[in-house]
């Protein structure tokens, strides 16, 4: 209890702002968003950024992004400028990066980041903002909302998809007509040699099918075992699909054991797909796509496809389940991916795509 007290009258005395200002929307020229994490969260912001965009074509918008989602937008024509903004010490983000957004003086910031941490929280009062919109998140016997550096929070649906608390958020801006759709810019750069393999195996194959097996960590990662068993079925099911399992960096050798232990020729690892557009390009070529709850589940939903996505029991389910209109969840009975069944792979799998034509037999 001492400590929460402490903490919660750090956050009054360190993230309050004494010279608040009304909302006069029609001075706004300058808007940023903070999206400086992963790969997922960048694809899903696409749609918020689109939308400030189209409600709004004289702002000028700008990402802090990490060095890791930076390409997602690198050709995105609704954003201005990109700042990377990686993690570093808090003395070194001061000299650098904090100063640098500072003194472009933002009209309005955008916080996406659902916890209450007091250094985050710190940095991102440093920005400067004019006015800070971001989430009602408790803690400490406290909430962000009473942090007088907000100047608008609204609670974090966990019964919605995040974007619904994006564009919440904004709710003071009076966004109209909004979509939700996911978009990338880019990808065709990067599809040359992706569409060639694509073009080759539907030469002899009737569709293709996108596999990841690997989460983020250990916890959303799907076992060899459990993976060579999903395989080894929809193979089965599907002979005459290429079933693609596709590769993470430093994850070649787990994929080569699934492939070769599933014991179907159908069933290969997938062109390589370096680039985070080469999967882009790879997933658009695919009819289905499989994955546990990673930046794979959004790049699919971004071109419509059917989904089966693997999900543990955290509030990810809800938040960024996929954004597509055929999919279908399975969901975890606890924290980890211990346990993945096929039958509920195959079974989830069948709801989504139609009944197989035969094999013709020679003769």
């Amino acid at each position: 209890m001492l400590i929460k007290t402490i903490a919660r009258l750090i956050s009054y005395a360190l993230l309050g702002k004494s010279d608040k200002q009304a909302l006069d929307i029609a001075s706004v020229r300058k808007v940023l968003i903070l999206r400086n994490d992963k790969i997922g969260d960048m694809i899903v912001t696409t749609a918020l950024l689109r939308e400030l965009k189209k409600n709004y074509p004289h702002w000028q918008i700008d990402v802090a992004a990490s060095s890791a989602n930076r390409s997602i937008i690198a050709d995105n024509p609704h954003v201005s400028d990109i700042i990377v903004w990686d993690k570093q010490p808090l003395l070194r983000d001061l000299r650098t990066t904090i100063a640098e957004l500072r003194r472009r003086r933002y009209d309005v910031i955008f916080n996406p980041y659902n916890r209450f941490s007091i250094p985050l929280l710190l940095r991102i009062k440093w920005l400067g903002a004019r006015y800070l919109t971001g989430f009602a998140i408790p803690k400490y016997g406290t909430s962000t909302a009473k942090l007088g550096m907000f100047d608008h929070t609204v609670p974090c649906d966990r019964n919605a998809h995040i974007l619904e608390s994006f564009f919440a958020a904004f709710q003071q801006f009076n966004l109209r007509d909004i979509d939700m759709r996911y978009e990338l810019f880019g990808v065709d750069a990067h599809a040359a040699a992706i569409d060639a393999a694509c073009d080759a195996l539907l030469d002899t194959h009737d569709g293709l099918f996108c596999l990841n097996f690997q989460g983020s960590n250990a916890q959303r990662t799907v076992s060899v075992a459990d993976a060579q068993r999903c395989c080894a079925v929809l193979a089965a099911r599907y002979p005459r699909h290429a079933l693609l399992v596709i590769a993470a960096p430093g994850s070649e050798a787990r994929v080569a054991e699934i492939v070769d232990g599933a014991g179907h020729a159908n069933v290969m690892r997938s062109p390589p797909t370096g680039h985070i557009l080469q999967l882009a390009a790879l997933i658009r070529r695919c009819e289905l796509v499989l994955s546990p709850d990673t930046s794979v589940i959004h790049l699919a939903s971004a071109y419509d496809k059917k989904i089966v996505g693997y999900y543990i029991r955290t509030d990810n389910y809800r938040w960024f389940y996929p954004a597509s209109r055929h999919y279908r969840v399975i969901l975890a009975p606890g924290l980890t991916l211990a346990s993945v069944s096929a039958e509920e792979t195959l079974a989830a799998v069948e709801a989504l795509l139609p009944e197989p034509a035969p094999l013709r037999v020679a003769g």
